[in-house]
């Protein structure tokens, strides 16, 4: 009965190898969890042998496959990102080290709790050890506040337990995502926590949220960073309770994921400088639709940009560059922002694709060197219909990804000479000569200052000509330098978020929110 024993489990770990990984062992097979599984499966095959030697090479074979299998199980519970094959293996090999020591012959009294063990640790195993890498605290629903326009001068301040890395505007309030694999949420007008979810151990390479608010994207890298795989995390952003998980390629940062409300896109290259767009329902968890360019047209990889119910994609074919609007549940293309081609050309097609923060309005600007003529290929859109809001100067283009109203600036040698607002309202430059980010509201331009001194303070200029003000930022010195913040170049951020305007630096710096005022 014992060899039995030892058989069956042996069979849970070549079950093993073929397992979930999670995003720290993402190939099946992978060969670590299957060396283990060949020396269970030869501690089991000795277990049959009536000899003394046999017996001991038995234990021998098994006693290594434990050692190892439990060492692969904790590595893989530090990386923040487990899967269940390293669980299921652990669970077979203690049991097959068990069966090869036990006295021959095994009553099968014996043996069956044994069995019994097996199975109840393998379904354990499978669906409750992934989730022991999680450490979350979940909200009740409520209303989200509506975005801050006008605030009190009264701030909050919240004192993160790690560095920050990014803060994004979702749910009721802001997120905010830290170096020690976590996420926290904090309530717009309070700044209190609404709720948490991390994985110690893993690294948040990106925190997105869906354009509409109500989702929110978390990546995690293994803690080791070696690997071309990533955990996707959909979390609800009002309540933080997790609504489907999935491992997903390597992922640089927020800029290469662009979901709309619904659906996450990513591009799959095919050859010849052509791409397929796959779409992954963000509840489900499943693919929804894929989509790729017609006969004799060529869809190039661009920064992936996506509206609120539209997923954007370029198409370049003999006679038209474009850009598609598809539909995000169907793939179906709604609308098309065509360029006439005069000539084919060798030269690369480059697009340059910018959605707004509500997923309202597309900006493209299109290059390529065969186009008929330059007209329309700086131009503002409407998502949802493709209609042509506004074209834009190449020379000072429209920045639409700051808020509901546009920013047009004019470069020279890197450095800001003039800008000025949609409806034609001069920045006033001088007000805020070293800006350390900026944002818009209806009503109002926003840039976080920094002055001589070391000092912050929110510079707010009304779009209406009245008097501007300025709002102190009270931050203590910088400490450790940890690069900028995920979704940006820079190390702070200024978010119009729901009930509140935020203002956030990298590294270990409380995040500070000045209340919606009351109407």
């Amino acid at each position: 009965m014992g060899a039995v024993v030892a058989a069956l489990a042996a069979g849970c770990a070549v079950l093993a190898v073929f397992l979930p990984g999670g995003a720290v062992r993402p190939d099946r097979p992978d060969l670590e969890v299957a060396l283990v599984a060949a020396a269970s499966v030869l501690a089991a095959l000795l277990t049959f042998g009536k000899s003394t030697g046999a017996k001991v090479s038995a234990l021998v074979c098994a006693v290594g496959a434990t050692g190892w299998a439990i060492y692969c199980l904790s590595t893989d519970l530090g990386s923040g990102t487990p899967g269940s094959s390293t669980a299921v293996l652990a669970v077979a090999a203690v049991v097959t080290l068990v069966a090869a020591g036990l006295p021959r012959p095994v009553r099968w009294w014996f043996a069956v709790p044994l069995v019994a063990v097996l199975a109840a640790g393998t379904v354990t195993a499978v669906t409750t050890v992934p989730g022991l890498a999680v450490r979350s605290a979940t909200a009740t629903a409520v209303p989200a506040p509506a975005l801050a326009d006008r605030v009190t001068a009264a701030p909050w301040s919240w004192t993160p337990s790690s560095p920050v890395l990014d803060v994004v505007a979702a749910g009721a309030g802001v997120a905010v995502a830290g170096t020690g694999g976590e996420v926290t949420a904090l309530d717009g007008p309070t700044g209190t926590v609404r709720w948490t979810y991390a994985r110690p151990g893993a690294h948040v390479r990106a925190l997105v949220p869906t354009p509409d608010g109500l989702l929110l994207l978390a990546v995690f890298a293994p803690g080791d960073g070696g690997k071309d795989r990533h955990h996707l995390t959909v979390l609800d952003a009002v309540t933080g309770v997790p609504v489907q998980e999935t491992v997903i390629d390597d992922v640089h940062g927020p800029d290469l994921l662009a979901p709309t409300s619904t659906v996450l896109p990513s591009l799959t290259y095919l050859g010849n400088n052509d791409f397929r767009v796959d779409a992954l329902d963000l509840r489900a968890g499943r693919p929804l639709w894929s989509w790729k360019a017609p006969e004799g047209c060529v869809s190039p990889f661009a920064l992936p940009a996506s509206g609120r119910d539209v997923v954007l994609a370029p198409l370049l074919c003999q006679d038209r560059l474009s850009v598609l609007g598809l539909d995000e549940r169907t793939g179906k293309p709604r609308w098309e922002h065509r360029l006439p081609v005069a000539r084919p050309s060798d030269e690369k097609a480059d697009y340059y694709l910018h959605s707004s923060p509500g997923g309202g309005k597309v900006s493209l600007s299109l290059r390529y060197s065969g186009l008929a003529s330059g007209q329309n290929t700086d131009v503002v859109l409407d998502a949802a219909t493709g209609t042509l809001l506004s074209t834009m100067d190449p020379k000072a283009p429209s920045r639409i990804t700051l808020g509901p109203v546009t920013v047009s600036e004019r470069d020279e040698n890197g450095k800001t000479t003039a800008a000025t607002l949609a409806g034609g309202v001069a920045v006033d430059l001088a007000a805020c000569p070293d800006r350390r980010a900026q944002a818009t509201t209806p009503t109002a331009y926003l840039r976080l200052c920094g002055s001589p001194g070391g000092g912050m303070a929110v510079h707010r200029q009304e779009l209406d000509g009245s008097p501007a003000s300025t709002l102190p930022v009270s931050w203590p010195p910088p400490g450790e330098l940890i690069g900028g913040l995920l979704s940006g170049s820079g190390r702070h951020t200024l978010i119009p978020a729901p009930g509140a305007l935020v203002a956030a630096r990298a590294g270990a710096t409380p995040v500070v929110g000045f209340p919606a005022a009351r109407p």
